[in-house]
């Protein structure tokens, strides 16, 4: 009989109970949900190195990132009410869990809202997702803006506290965190910076950030500002020092059209000092465009250009889904990302990944099926 791993057990049988327990909770007052999202195709890649392991042809999560989740709230009355998330991601396709090992790696905080606003505790999104949000329906999966920008699929911190107001169709909030990642990860596979914070330096691994945004339903704007402070010479991506910041400023618009269609734009200015070519900018436009009943076509065209050096990337995305129903929908999707200079960025997110050569191409084709629970 094999041995079992209980450290990898007890997450498990913790997320199982939460689970359990939410009929009764439901039935008690609180009104609890259990909501998700199941993403899985085929993938077929062209332009790898004739150095990288693995198949050009792959199962691969695909426009989204699978992910599990559990929210709910309780009126205290007054116009107050308390509430959480809950919310973690996995892979379908071995049934790991992601984003570290964290069970509840995308969300989980607590927070408590009224007229004054709602004021958040925990690991949660910063506000510089205010920025973008808006401007990116073709979302975060393997696919996307994350290829060009990996905060794109991940701005959250750990230790955050927020707030956020809402002013009719204007809304904005700031966020502080005093250890923006607590996790010590492989950073070649896992979406963990080893910056704990929390130290008696005030600046090391802390973060902030702005947002607002307005949208009037049938258009929308939005900016945002974030800071990251480095930690120490064991954290990841170059950010080694509390002297070394991260930082990105955001200026985006959205309209909409048709009912469902979107049109957007964005651009992101950027400040790495962790890297050896600190400043770079990055643009893009987006459609999400209604064909006929449960058909859409959408398409991105998006830049990543580096100031006083020769790397730029530039990746052309097109998309066609069909809509089975409001929950399940069947696409097939292509990414193709030209690297200039000494840049190798992939065309794909799915790992393990299988990069380019410096200064060379990649395309990504994906077809699958997205339901959502």
């Amino acid at each position: 009989m094999k041995d079992v791993n209980t450290n990898r057990i007890r997450p498990l049988l913790a997320a199982a109970a939460f689970a359990a327990c939410a009929p009764a909770w439901s039935q008690t007052g609180n009104n609890v949900q259990f909501y998700g999202a199941l993403d899985q195709g085929v993938e077929s890649i062209h332009g790898t190195s004739a150095t990288n392991q693995g198949s050009s042809v792959r199962i691969s999560n695909g426009i989204i990132t699978p992910h599990w989740g559990l929210r709910g709230g309780e009126d205290l009355g007054g116009g107050m009410k308390a509430s959480f998330n809950l919310e973690g991601s996995f892979s379908v396709d071995d049934g790991t869990i992601g984003l570290g090992g964290r069970l509840w790696g995308r969300q989980a905080h607590v927070d408590l809202s009224g007229r004054f606003g709602t004021v958040s505790i925990g690991r949660q999104y910063t506000m510089v997702r205010f920025g973008w949000t808006g401007a990116n329906p073709f979302g975060t999966g393997n696919q996307g803006l994350k290829l060009l920008d990996p905060r794109i699929s991940n701005p959250r911190a750990d230790n955050g506290i927020t707030y956020v107001g809402t002013w009719g169709a204007f809304s904005a909030g700031v966020n502080y965190s005093t250890g923006w990642d607590n996790v010590n990860g492989n950073p070649a596979t896992v979406a963990a910076a080893n910056c704990p914070g929390e130290t008696a330096n005030r600046r090391q691994c802390r973060e902030w950030s702005a947002g607002a945004k307005y949208d009037g339903g049938t258009w929308g704007v939005a900016t945002a500002y974030e800071r990251l402070y480095g930690g120490t010479a064991a954290t990841f991506g170059g950010l080694t020092s509390p002297d070394k910041t991260d930082s990105r400023f955001v200026l985006t618009g959205h309209m909409k059209f048709r009912g469902t269609g979107t049109l957007a734009a964005g651009w992101i200015r950027r400040d790495n000092m962790g890297i050896a070519t600190p400043k770079s900018d990055m643009a893009w436009v987006q459609a999400i465009v209604p064909v006929a009943g449960p058909y859409f076509l959408d398409g991105m065209l998006a830049e990543l250009k580096y100031k006083d050096s020769a790397n730029k990337a530039v990746l052309v995305n097109l998309r066609a889904r069909y809509f089975l129903s409001k929950r399940t929908n069947l696409y097939i999707t292509a990414a193709h990302m030209a690297n200039s200079g000494t840049l190798a960025l992939s065309a794909t997110g799915s790992t393990p990944a299988l990069k380019p050569l410096a200064g060379g191409a990649q395309t990504s084709v994906i077809a699958g099926i997205l339901h959502r629970f």
